[in-house]
């Protein structure tokens, strides 16, 4: 029978063959956009279930680690692929929570403003780590670099440099014993006191000054070094 069509026949044929195949297709598409609606999580969802601000979620979504689509102009994450990596986002969250801290908290820690809190960062001293769009220091890391250091110091008092154990410089030493700076470095090298040298400074170690000091009886101490120096030990 098929011989017995004409060319123009077959070609209406062909061409409402394609139509339906293409109708066909435009179904099956809806028919999966509407299910994986139905399966995926909204960004609200997201924030809901990882207890995140609305930013935070969005930027989750954008992250990659979800398979994410955009019917309209919402976000939506397969929900197979949040069950599937649930447990990468509640550990960074842990981690995030309890190991780092934001770069408004070191400003406080430390008493900084924001120029000169993001040029110490800048330096890269200690880790920092972008945890959902936002720079986070890490704890340990910056707990590391502050006790190898005597530039910067904590609000709360803690004593910096503690690597090297309790060291004070010859500004110290003279607020303790009422005497000038070069006085006191020159009782430094005239007892030939125990010292190390930290970034050009010199620093001498607290037991060898109090030995020293109980040895003698000529100079007294008009101020403790913890008064002058406001650590807390």
């Amino acid at each position: 029978m098929d011989k017995q069509m004409s060319l123009d026949e077959r070609i209406l044929l062909f061409n409402a063959e394609s139509d339906t195949r293409y109708l066909e297709e435009i179904l099956r598409n809806d028919s999966e956009k509407e299910e994986e609606l139905w399966e995926s999580y909204s960004s609200e969802q997201i924030q809901k279930m990882f207890s995140l601000t609305e930013d935070e979620a969005l930027k989750l979504l954008k992250s990659g680690l979800f398979k994410v689509y955009r019917p309209g102009n919402e976000y939506r994450a397969s929900k197979k692929s949040v069950e599937e990596n649930q447990h990468i986002v509640k550990t960074m969250l842990n981690y995030r929570e309890k190991k780092t801290i934001s770069i408004p908290d070191l400003r406080r820690i430390l008493g900084l403003g924001k120029t000169a809190v993001y040029r110490l960062v800048n330096h890269q001293y200690f880790k920092t780590f972008v945890v959902f769009g936002k720079m986070r220091v890490d704890v340990e890391s910056f707990e590391e670099w502050y006790a190898n250091q005597f530039h910067y110091r904590k609000v709360n008092g803690e004593r910096p440099g503690k690597n090297y154990g309790k060291t004070i410089t010859s500004t110290t030493i003279a607020k303790v014993l009422g005497i000038s700076r070069p006085s006191a470095r020159e009782l430094i090298d005239k007892y030939d006191m125990d010292m190390i040298w930290v970034d050009g400074t010199r620093r001498v170690k607290q037991e060898s000054f109090e030995k020293w000091y109980a040895s003698q009886t000529h100079y007294k101490k008009v101020a403790e070094i913890e008064e002058v120096e406001r650590f807390v030990n």
